[in-house]
């Protein structure tokens, strides 16, 4: 304790004695470069993203590297092997996917036709329904007959999809608008790929000497744990809409490759993503004619393979390959919906694994495994 007190005490003393000009550039000079970012706020995310993907990717070339390739030859062999799997990609599934989205859109005012029809009709089989038990009914507190309780749901159901589509038509336009990006991230992860082991130093540089090594192995810490998430993400991801795209197959499900798809982006964002994906399916069979029987049949076993991943895949992969207890995991997912909301989902599980590696540096004992019961009473009897 005294020894820490003494490191803070000569830091302050180190601190004081600094020249007032020095202290006063200091204070201009990065006040300067926050106007300045701020000013081109518009042109970062580009060049972030890209530097993130270089950190992420880092411990892959540094393997490499290793093994005695050069540094700018292993970056090139994973531009190579990332080409590779987009043409793949692009070759053997884009073509049958555009076609199901093209014959989506070409069919959709049919489908939208099918499903009022379809809601028409199920609604006048529960409206007589109502009128056969209406003394029972009423009983219990139901006024309402199913289509009067339609209607009057009708309008904040229909101000709700309209909100959604509007935002996530606004999204693809800012997507659209931001096709320079595509340019961007690839020419300059490639570059900070090359540069990183130089980057990396210059910016552990700012830190104070005492402190530089623990700052880069807490740094290398996060990184690993951020990289570990996205690998494990990314695995299920693709698993999931892997699995979905059989299911849906093998129940003979319009646009079983579109909508297996969507479901493996979509459940990359928990809750929200899986729910959407739902909807999607429940909607694709109702409008092609598949009748709210199979519908039923369809969206309970789409739930049950859900929950399959829900509770035995992704606690393994994801929360496995960032070290965390599937309970803690739950939790993270559920507090990062609380306070941030969709990108607090997304967030939740690398930083909940970041905050956990940083105390086990600052403070070990507190991630120390406890000690037997016999060790504990032969200690105390020592004592």
């Amino acid at each position: 304790m005294n020894d820490i007190h003494g490191q803070r005490t000569s830091a302050w003393d180190a601190a004081v004695r600094l020249p007032w000009r020095r202290i006063v550039s200091f204070v201009i000079a990065g006040l300067a470069a926050a106007w300045f970012l701020w000013r081109v706020r518009a042109i970062l995310p580009p060049f972030a993203i890209a530097l993130i993907l270089a950190a992420l990717l880092d411990p892959v070339v540094s393997r490499m590297t290793h093994r005695g390739m050069a540094r700018g030859r292993a970056v090139a062999s994973i531009f190579a092997l990332a080409l590779l799997v987009v043409l793949a990609a692009a070759a053997l599934i884009l073509p049958p996917a555009v076609n199901q989205v093209s014959d989506l859109a070409a069919n959709v005012s049919d489908y939208a036709q099918r499903f009022t029809s379809s809601a028409e009709s199920f609604t006048q089989r529960a409206d007589r329904w109502y009128e056969e038990h209406r003394n029972t009914l009423e009983k219990l507190g139901m006024t309402e007959t199913p289509s009067q309780f339609m209607q009057r749901q009708a309008e904040p159901l229909s101000q709700s999809v309209q909100s959604f589509l509007e935002g996530v038509r606004v999204a693809l336009v800012g997507m659209m608008g931001q096709v320079l990006w595509i340019i961007i991230i690839p020419l300059s992860l490639f570059y900070f790929l090359l540069d990183y082991p130089a980057l990396r130093k210059r910016i552990i540089g700012f830190v104070p000497a005492g402190r530089r090594d623990e700052v880069d192995r807490i740094a290398t810490e996060v990184v690993e744990v951020f990289g570990a998430y996205v690998r494990g993400l990314t695995k299920v991801c693709m698993a999931y809409g892997g699995t979905a795209t059989v299911l849906f197959w093998i129940l003979r499900i319009p646009y079983a490759l579109f909508l297996g798809i969507a479901a493996g982006v979509f459940y990359a964002v928990p809750y929200v993503g899986p729910g959407l994906a739902l909807i999607s399916v429940a909607v694709i069979c109702l409008t092609t004619g598949k009748g709210i029987a199979f519908t039923i049949v369809a969206v309970v076993f789409f739930v049950v393979m859900h929950l399959a991943f829900d509770y035995g895949v992704t606690p393994r992969v994801v929360g496995g390959s960032v070290g965390l207890h599937p309970l803690v995991n739950i939790f993270a997912l559920m507090s990062g919906v609380v306070l941030f909301g969709v990108w607090g989902m997304i967030l939740a599980v690398p930083v909940a694994a970041s905050i956990k590696r940083v105390l086990a540096q600052l403070y070990p004992e507190l991630m120390a495994p406890p000690q037997p019961a016999s060790t504990a009473s032969q200690t105390g009897d020592s004592a």
